[in-house]
Formats: C-alpha cells, structure tokens, sequence
C-alpha cells in the first residue's frame, strides 16, 4: 500500500465563482421577400360570411337581453277529453245471488263442490310406484337399480340389435364418393370411337355374309305362297334384307364412322 503525501496544494472556495454564460447569437430570422404578396393574396381570396352565411335576423340591443317568460312558446292544442270505454262493468255479484237452484248440478260451474271432487280423485288414485333400488351394504345404503346396470335395460331399447346410424351414413357417403368417381372418370373418356379402316372392313364383311345367307333362304321360298304364315315369313326375310342392305350401303359411302355411347 502506497502513501501519497501531498506537500503543496491551495485550496480556496472563493475563488470558485460562478461564471457567466456566453450568450448564444442567432442568426436573424429568414423573411422571405414574397411574404406581404402571399399574404395579400390570400385575404384577397377570402370572403365574409361564406361558412355560416349572412345573420337571417337583425341582432337585439345589448340592453334587451332575453328575460324570463319571454321566449316564443309552443302551443299544444287541446282536444275534448273523451271516454273510451262504451259503459262500466256490471258489479260483482253477492255470494248469495251465485246459485239459486235448489238442486246441485254437475255442469253449473257455480254448484260443483271443488273439495268433494279433489278427495274423491285423491282416494280413487292409484298409489305411487316407489323406484326399485338396491342395499349394498348392511348399514342399509341403497341406490337406484336402474341406472346401476345390474338389470338388463339395453336389451329392450329400440337401438338394440341394429346397425348404429352413423355407420350408416358413413357407407352411404362412401357409396357416393364411389359414382361421383367414378361419373369423373367416365367423363374423362372421350365420348365417340373412331372405327379403324381394318374394323370397318371386318364390319362389311359381317354384314354381307349374313345378306347372303338371308338371300339364299328367300330364295329357297316356295314360288306358291298360298298361307299366312309363308306371307309373314316371306315378309320377315324382305324387311331383314332391306336392313342389311340400308346398313351395307351406309358403311360404303361414310369411310369414317364415329360410334358414340348411349
């Protein structure tokens, strides 16, 4: 550890004046040479009065202020009262006046004794049902049976034995999803087929081999057709042979041929 000894110092608090701050000099202020001509122009442009407009009535002397009772009222006109009921209610009738049949009758509201028929309805009900419940313990602690599924209560509901909806309804999502494909698909496929020239020959051919089988059976006909059914046959074969032959023809004059789906 180091000792400093400090031999010479002059410690003086008077001479720690406080000094004096040197006062900061601004610029002069810029003042734009065009300022009494914008500002001319601006108040040329202004107009009095051009907010709220002209005062539509003349101003009121100071010395007649407004004063109590003499502002303009509105006057609300009076109608003639009028009554709307058309007459009173009639009084409420006396216990006395209420039957004067000497009798009881069931259906006069007025004759029926309320109490008689609350304890004939009383003693003629069935008694209450107490719940079945359980003792599970000695001390005698009982619960609800139904709801401890000790007795077979699922069983008998209606949802028992039987598909549950949801997976009904999810097959038949699935099943809709399955033709929605599948309709995609089939609109995929193009919807005409084009017949090859090889297909279209092998098309003719068929074609005229079974108009000449057909013409050979015709004209293995009898030249005597004297019945009925040699008439229908013989009717049968002409229709036959006039189709193949509108088809042959066909098929020789179109040399392309679409097939579309139906």
């Amino acid at each position: 550890m180091s000792i400093i000894n400090i031999v010479y110092h002059d410690e003086n608090i008077y001479s720690v004046a406080a000094k004096e701050c040197a006062a900061v000099q601004k610029p002069p202020r810029h003042h734009s040479k065009f300022e009494k001509m914008v500002r001319d122009e601006r108040q040329a442009v202004l107009a009095h009065h051009k907010t709220m407009g002209y005062p539509e009535a003349p101003l009121h002397c100071p010395r007649h202020f407004l004063r109590k009772d003499c502002g303009v009222r509105c006057q609300v006109p009076q109608s003639p009262k009028q009554c709307l009921l058309p007459s009173r209610k009639p009084p409420v009738p006396k216990k006395k006046d209420l039957c004067n049949c000497s009798s009881p009758c069931q259906d006069n509201r007025k004759c029926k004794n309320f109490k008689k028929e609350n304890i004939k309805e009383v003693v003629s009900a069935a008694p209450k049902k107490p719940k079945p419940k359980f003792c599970d313990t000695r001390k005698g602690d009982f619960h609800d049976l139904e709801k401890s599924g000790l007795t077979p209560i699922y069983v008998y509901s209606k949802k028992f034995g039987k598909c549950p909806s949801y997976i009904i309804r999810k097959k038949q999502e699935e099943i809709q999803r399955e033709m929605n494909a599948r309709n995609e698909e089939l609109e995929k496929q193009p919807k005409c087929k084009f017949i090859s020239p090889e297909q279209r020959a092998k098309l003719l051919g068929g074609l005229k081999e079974n108009w000449e089988e057909l013409q050979k059976v015709y004209q293995a006909l009898p030249l005597m057709i004297d019945t009925i059914p040699k008439m229908q046959r013989k009717t049968k074969l002409e229709n036959k042979l006039k189709a193949l032959e509108r088809d042959i023809l066909n098929i020789e004059n179109n040399p392309y041929i679409y097939i579309y789906d139906d």
